[in-house]
């Protein structure tokens, strides 16, 4: 089974469990969080903007209630946007809400003003062609994913207490070897410094930073600026 097949199967299956699952295992810091990625997004006053990875419309909802009059929001998993577009009905939504995939995004050069992806990139097969096409859609990106915080110590304390969550994320959802998956991919994802050298190898961008959230639990990176 290909990385591909199995993020997709995995958050189909978890999709509508998903939010509780999110708010159990980051103690609800993770809507906290995405807010600070909108507000990143958001001070340019971007007129349209895409949401990648978007779940359950989290950051789609942000992102109109901070004034954004033109979202368009993605994901992989089918059930997840089923789930999103319910939530959008009742809020009373006017973004687009549509299955599609990272790394073959159906949008013109720079289409967007920016675009936002929290909490995916990790799950994405080919990392380095998903990042070439968010930066091709769109003239400014903002990546909130999770890392290894920066101090060793906290580090290994943080990812053992996360894998005592497992078995009661396995009980909720129905998928232990989902938030396996979902914690070991954080602990080995690479993030900070190294990230934002990925980011340089595949984009149409000339200016990138990053920041870290919670002493590196969770990192924001950001690139705008075309390449001359």
């Amino acid at each position: 089974m290909t990385k591909a097949i199995f993020v997709k199967k995995m958050f189909n299956d978890i999709a509508k469990k998903y939010d509780l699952l999110n708010d159990v295992l980051s103690l609800g810091t993770h809507r906290i969080w995405k807010t600070m990625v909108v507000n990143e997004a958001m001070k340019s006053s971007p007129g349209r903007v895409l949401d990648c990875a978007t779940g359950t419309g989290d950051i789609a909802f942000l992102l109109e209630q901070k004034g954004c009059k033109d979202v368009t929001a993605i994901d992989f998993s089918e059930v997840m946007i089923e789930c999103a577009k319910s939530r959008a009905n009742k809020k009373n939504s006017k973004a687009t809400f549509f299955t599609a995939d990272i790394t073959d995004l159906p949008f013109e050069k720079n289409f967007f003003d920016s675009t936002t992806v929290s909490f995916g990139v990790r799950n994405i097969e080919d990392l380095s062609k998903g990042l070439k096409e968010l930066s091709r859609v769109s003239k400014s990106l903002f990546i909130l994913e999770f890392g290894q915080p920066q101090n060793k110590l906290f580090a290994t304390f943080y990812f053992n207490l996360l894998k005592l969550y497992v078995p009661i994320l396995g009980l909720i959802s129905g998928r232990k070897d989902a938030y396996e998956y979902l914690i070991a991919s954080s602990e080995r994802f690479p993030s900070a410094g190294d990230f934002i050298e990925l980011m340089k190898k595949n984009s149409n961008h000339s200016i990138f930073k990053y920041k870290p959230i919670f002493g590196g639990m969770a990192y924001l990176y950001s690139s705008h600026g075309a390449l001359k």
